[in-house]
């Protein structure tokens, strides 16, 4: 159990910088896309310069994405149709990732004169100082999940994500295929029987980083520090495997102000464009 008193004290263990600028990046751009195929629920697409997965029960664009694009001048409108039509004849809402290095220059323009509108403005941010300290509200409590707290977790990405409940599934299942130390974790609010908001940490194979991913608080128990207590919390752990930079994709709106007053650096800008046929 990991619990967060007022003074989130990690190790003093001085920090290694081996988390390099290009592996920060690829986790960014492609963390994603990066967890293994879930067949029937979480299921790899191949479409020609594209990454690419698909949840055949659910219509929602964290389910059904694309991004990380290698495309050309030559193909990427006949790609652009390609994902619409498949993701159309499932009626599925498609989100297509665009990320620092997608190509080609103008896919904004192509993507816009297909029917694809901005959902979302995010922000790459990195933090490479995992042992610093963090000061949390002390009626704030973080620990990781466990199999027992399986109804909790769908109930509150379904209700604060909010995400669909078969999507809030599937994506319970899908965080422990992250890598090893990968969970979710939960926060409690004292006076608050139950738990009040969610995330999510995945430790890429081999990578000396941790993705964060998923934080969600329930509305009405928001403005009390919840959020910065799940990033102190993750980012102990993450410090006590030996990791040394954590990175996260952030809403430009909400969650990344609070990651900069925290110390997180923003490397780059990531928009999230969707599309459906209806």
């Amino acid at each position: 159990m990991t619990l967060v008193p007022r003074e989130c004290q990690a190790s003093d263990r001085k920090f290694n910088m081996h988390a390099t600028k290009t592996s920060i990046m690829h986790a960014i751009e492609n963390s994603i896309f990066d967890f293994p195929e879930m067949p029937g629920c979480w299921d790899v697409v191949k479409f020609p310069g594209l990454r690419a997965h698909a949840t055949p029960e659910v219509s929602h664009p964290l389910g059904n994405m694309v991004g990380a694009s290698t495309l050309t001048e030559s193909n990427a409108d006949a790609v652009i149709a390609q994902v619409k039509e498949f993701y159309g004849n499932r009626s599925h809402t498609v989100g297509w990732w665009l990320n620092p290095s997608s190509t080609p220059v103008d896919l904004v323009t192509r993507l816009e004169a297909a029917g694809f509108s901005k959902a979302i403005e995010l922000a790459g941010l990195v933090l490479t100082e995992l042992g610093r300290t963090f000061s949390c509200n002390p009626r704030v409590t973080v620990r990781r999940a466990s199999d027992a707290d399986r109804d909790d977790i769908i109930r509150l990405y379904t209700t604060a994500y909010p995400m669909p409940k078969r999507l809030a599934e599937i994506w319970l299942d899908l965080i422990p295929s992250g890598g090893l130390g990968s969970t979710n974790y939960l926060a409690f609010l004292e006076g608050v029987e139950s738990p009040v908001s969610v995330s999510s940490m995945f430790v890429p194979g081999g990578s000396s980083l941790v993705v964060m991913q998923g934080a969600a608080t329930l509305g009405e128990h928001r403005g009390h520090g919840i959020y910065t207590a799940m990033l102190a919390a993750r980012l102990a752990d993450a410090h006590a495997m030996g990791k040394h930079a954590a990175v996260l994709q952030a809403d430009r709106k909400t969650s990344a102000p609070i990651c900069a007053k925290l110390g997180f650096e923003e490397v780059c800008s990531i928009d999230l464009y969707a599309w459906s046929r209806a």
